[in-house]
């Protein structure tokens, strides 16, 4: 099993928004924070993954990574655990991104971090704004151009030491209804 992390992904896992959002959701979902951050760490490679291969996620992953994201705060997670609305909304707009991706993404993230696909999606979905925004952060040429070459490093980033069945680097291509690869 391999441990090295590549510097772009401890930078945006050792960012300081990053970092209070993995805390907040490991509070909200109730699962160790250790847990929490092998779940983003091994998800946020395989949503790069889905953004290189199909252009809408791309342009949505970089939408997001300029938008504005509120500070997380004990209080807006917190009323996020009480409000099973705002969780499914969080969810939707996981999905709304990732598309076809979604359920492949959380299934194997959850494979590779050693957690129920259930609870890689929550993680995934809740912590995804602030983990897209701390990619943006790391794009020094701050246009889409360097956020593709930033997904394309984390995509090359080994997911927590092992690669998912039936998959390149992390998720696997949605099929068709024949049972071939859309991707």
């Amino acid at each position: 099993m391999r441990t090295t992390t590549h510097p772009l992904l401890h930078q945006v896992m050792t960012d300081a928004d990053v970092a209070t959002t993995l805390s907040l959701v490991a509070t909200m979902v109730g699962s160790p924070r250790d847990t929490v951050e092998k779940i983003a760490a091994a998800g946020l490679p395989l949503m790069a993954d889905a953004a290189d291969e199909d252009p809408w996620v791309f342009k949505a992953m970089y939408a997001r990574s300029v938008r504005h994201v509120p500070e997380p705060t004990a209080a807006s997670y917190a009323k996020l655990g009480k409000n099973a609305v705002a969780r499914q909304a969080m969810a939707a707009d996981f999905e709304l991104v990732y598309g076809d991706y979604a359920e492949t993404i959380a299934r194997d993230t959850g494979v590779l971090a050693g957690a129920t696909g259930a609870l890689s999606r929550q993680v995934l979905a809740a912590t995804m704004p602030t983990m897209v925004k701390a990619v943006g952060k790391a794009n020094t040429n701050v246009n889409e151009m360097g956020f593709g070459r930033q997904l394309r490093i984390l995509k090359a980033t080994p997911s927590a030491g092992a690669s998912a069945a039936g998959s390149r680097t992390g998720a696997s291509a949605p099929t068709t209804p024949f049972g071939e690869s859309a991707g």
